[in-house]
C-alpha cells in the first residue's frame, strides 16, 4: 500500500470518528432540550390543574361557597351535595399534588418548585380544616400518599386521629 493511501485511509477514519463524536453530542444536546420542554410543559400543566380548581372557584356559586364552609366547618351546616363536592375537591387537590411529587421525585420539578408545592399543600390542611377528613380518608385508602414528603401534613392529622367526616344530614 503506498504512503499515499495509508495517509488517506488515516485521514478518512479521523473524519469518521469526529463525525460520529459530532453526532453523539447532537443527540445529547437534542435530548437535553427535549427534558427541557418536557419539564416546562408539565409545569405548565400543573398550573393549569390548580387554575382550573381556581376558575371552578370563582365561575361556581355553589363551589365558592364550600370554601367558607371547609374553613371554618363547625360553624355551618354541610349538605349531602356539599359533600359530594367536598369529596371530589379532596380528590382534585390530592392528584394535583400527586403530581408535582411525581414531577419532582422524576426530575421534571426542581426542589425550590417543589417546596412551593409542598408549601401550598400544608397551607390547604392548615387553610382549611373542613377538607381534613377528606384528605385523611384518601390518604388511608391511596398507600401512594405514604411516605411521600408532600403528603406530610396529611400524614401527621392521619397518625393523631382521623377527622370525623360531616355526617349527611
Amino acid at each position: 500500500m503506498s504512503m499515499h493511501r495509508r495517509h488517506l485511509r488515516e485521514v478518512v477514519e479521523i473524519v469518521g470518528v469526529l463525525s460520529i463524536v459530532a453526532s453523539l453530542l447532537l443527540v445529547a444536546w437534542e435530548v437535553r432540550q427535549s427534558n427541557r420542554i418536557a419539564a416546562i410543559e408539565f409545569q405548565m400543566q400543573l398550573g393549569q390543574q390548580f387554575n382550573e380548581i381556581h376558575r371552578l372557584r370563582l365561575t361556581s356559586p355553589d363551589l365558592a361557597k364550600l370554601y367558607p364552609k371547609l374553613a371554618a366547618p363547625q360553624s355551618h351546616l354541610i349538605t349531602a351535595t356539599e359533600l359530594s363536592q367536598i369529596e371530589g375537591l379532596a380528590w382534585q387537590y390530592v392528584n394535583v399534588y400527586l403530581a408535582a411529587q411525581v414531577a419532582h421525585d422524576n426530575g421534571l420539578v426542581s426542589r425550590e418548585q417543589f417546596e412551593t408545592y409542598s408549601a401550598g399543600a400544608a397551607r390547604l390542611v392548615d387553610t382549611y380544616p373542613g377538607l381534613q377528613p377528606y384528605l385523611v380518608r384518601i390518604y388511608n385508602v391511596l398507600p401512594l400518599m405514604h411516605d411521600t414528603e408532600i403528603f406530610r401534613p396529611i400524614a401527621d392529622i392521619a397518625t393523631r386521629q382521623e377527622p370525623e367526616i360531616a355526617e349527611e344530614p
